[in-house]
């Protein structure tokens, strides 16, 4: 009797960019107001599948409408000069409140508290700061408008909360502070009828966040950006109110749980394990596309190290000048879209103090496209990304936070669509984000938006073809993508590496959008079918065979299988000789 044992590892779906169930809600700082100006209906429409709240400030004119404005007066934010409170509504509606912060945002008008929260509502909850105004004329306002249940109000006067629960105990209300918090301060917003804290981020900690969560209130943080970001999800904050929402609810998500997805627009893939089976080796394969490169050597030894040196498997030890790596030129090296991640494990045998040149080129190219490198003046280890209209950005992670002599993960991604005018770059170390640039380093935060400079011309461990700047260290399961990975993709790559599991291993996780059907034995005609059906993308799948469940499991010359339609496909094999066997169907 045969046996069959179908693994199906495969690469997954892309990853949407929405706000998928997460730990931490995504709260927009006056709308998404990094990338579009302050309280407008630019800004919070930019929020959308970005944010699950978005925060406005309310005020009222002079003849008593309720519009969104921050300051008091409208001096910064507008054209216009004067208080909100002696301004009717007519003359505010003839401001215009954007092309203070870009041009392409001019004629952007001030909006009343109507409008703000006709468009959130449709993707959002509204959270209300009182800036001016009465109890009565907030209760007032949100039932014309019919949304008790809908928004959240909060603010720094504690009075004016309870006055609203008062009147209208429906609305859901935060109290607004900062500085120490105490188990006194939290009875005063229990008796104020606070069903949210949101304090300054300063005064976070974890003891003040588990005594808000003692009392049955959530906590949110204002206001964080960039890899702060992450400290509060850490310490369990409920929600984080930022200037870029996207990123919060980037680092809020849940570990990713499609391990497979990796192989989604992966470039490149370098095990680095190419010394194992010969420690003279002068190739380097790439394990993913068809970019396999060439070690270099000028002193006749081999540079492969493992017997505990590598991080899996084996490693590359280099100096630049008697070993380095020379990376192919080709179309797949230029990444010719607005996104693009690397991944490496590394071994600094220097700090960039330490470095007798200027820099040390980690992977760098002479055209700088993409690299990741040792830059000695700034004290940091940099990835820098250019893309096609020369625009640059260089997140730099700093030295106190770098060590030598041991494995760390280095990861940089590029976003080029994070706002309407702006990208985003990120670099980060052993799974968290150190530093992030918006926009291009001479602009931010705008520009950074094009597809990735082409004319990479690069190396590991000196600059590309011309050399130059070399670094010395170990490097570990390198891979390139044309996308930016999700700070769980890093942190989960970070992880699972830590627990000894290479990218390559991940590459090879089972994924449920691939099924085995049916096997069936044909007799008469010596031959086994399997019969798999794909939900995936993939339209190249290659059958294993194994003695053990275990494996080792190796390729069937069997090619391509057959589809029967509907997403079903066959292979068709000779009948095994062995009387228990295990296959495994891979999608490439």
């Amino acid at each position: 009797m045969l046996m069959f044992r179908l693994l199906l590892p495969a690469i997954l779906f892309a990853l949407s960019y929405q706000p998928a169930a997460a730990d931490t809600l995504s709260i927009g700082h006056r709308g998404n107001s990094l990338f579009a100006p302050e309280n407008t209906i630019a800004s919070f429409l930019a929020c959308k599948g970005k944010a699950d709240l978005v925060e406005l400030d309310g005020r009222l004119t002079s003849d008593g409408y309720f519009v969104v404005m921050h300051d008091a007066t409208v001096d910064r934010t507008t054209d216009g000069a004067g208080s909100v409170s002696a301004l009717t509504l007519a003359q505010i509606k003839a401001l215009d409140a954007g092309s203070w912060f870009a041009v392409n945002f001019t004629g952007e008008r001030v909006p009343t508290l109507e409008e703000a929260l006709t468009n959130i509502l449709s993707f959002a909850t509204p959270l209300i700061e009182q800036k001016a105004g009465s109890a009565a004329q907030y209760v007032a306002e949100l039932r014309r408008l019919n949304v008790i249940s809908n928004a959240v109000v909060q603010s720094f006067d504690w009075n004016f909360l309870s006055a609203v629960r008062a009147l209208e105990p429906g609305i859901r209300l935060g109290a607004l502070g900062s500085g120490v918090f105490s188990a006194t301060t939290l009875t005063n917003i229990l008796n104020a009828g606070a069903n949210m804290v949101a304090w300054e981020k300063a005064s976070i900690t974890t003891e003040m966040v588990n005594l808000v969560h003692s009392a049955g209130l959530q906590l949110f943080v204002w206001t964080a950006d960039g890899p702060e970001i992450s400290s509060y999800v850490q310490m369990g904050a409920d929600g984080v109110i930022s200037n870029d929402p996207g990123m919060v609810n980037q680092l809020g998500q849940p570990p990713t749980n499609n391990p497979a997805a990796f192989s989604m627009d992966m470039v490149a893939y370098w095990k680095m394990d190419d010394g194992l089976s010969n420690a003279m080796a002068t190739a380097v394969k790439d394990h993913q596309g068809t970019n396999d490169s060439a070690l270099v050597r000028a002193d006749a030894q081999s540079h492969w190290l493992a017997d505990g040196a590598e991080r899996f498997g084996g490693c590359l030890e280099l100096n630049g000048v008697n070993s380095y790596v020379t990376l192919p030129r080709n179309v797949a090296m230029d990444i010719n879209t607005n996104g693009l991640s690397i991944s490496m494990w590394v071994t600094l045998r220097n700090l960039p103090t330490q470095l007798s040149a200027s820099y040390g080129a980690i992977l760098d190219s002479t055209n700088d496209c993409y690299v990741v490198y040792l830059d000695k003046s700034n004290k940091e280890l940099r990835f820098k990304v250019t893309d096609t209209a020369g625009h640059a950005a260089r997140p730099g992670i700093p030295e106190a936070w770098l060590a030598t002599n041991e494995w760390l993960h280095i990861v940089g991604t590029y976003s080029g669509n994070v706002g309407p005018a702006s990208g985003q770059a990120t670099i980060y170390l052993n799974g968290q984000p150190r530093d992030v640039q918006t926009g291009n380093d001479g602009n931010s935060p705008f520009g950074l938006t094009g597809a990735v400079k082409s004319g990479q011309n690069a190396a590991m461990g000196r600059e590309g073809f011309v050399g130059g700047n070399p670094f010395s260290g170990l490097v570990d399961d390198v891979a390139i993508w044309r996308r930016g990975l999700t700070p769980s993709e890093v942190s989960e790559i970070y992880t699972r590496g830590v627990g000894g599991e290479s990218l390559g291993d991940l590459l090879r996780q089972p994924t449920s959008l691939i099924q085995f059907r049916n096997v069936r034995l044909l007799a008469a005609q010596g031959q086994l079918e399997i019969d798999f059906v794909c939900q995936g993308p993939w339209q190249t799948f290659r059958l294993l065979r194994s003695s053990q469940p275990g494996g080792p499991f190796l390729e069937i010359e069997s090619g391509s299988p057959v589809s029967l339609g509907a997403r079903q496909y066959r292979f068709s094999i000779p009948k095994p000789q062995a009387a228990v066997a295990y296959f495994r169907v891979e999608a490439e």
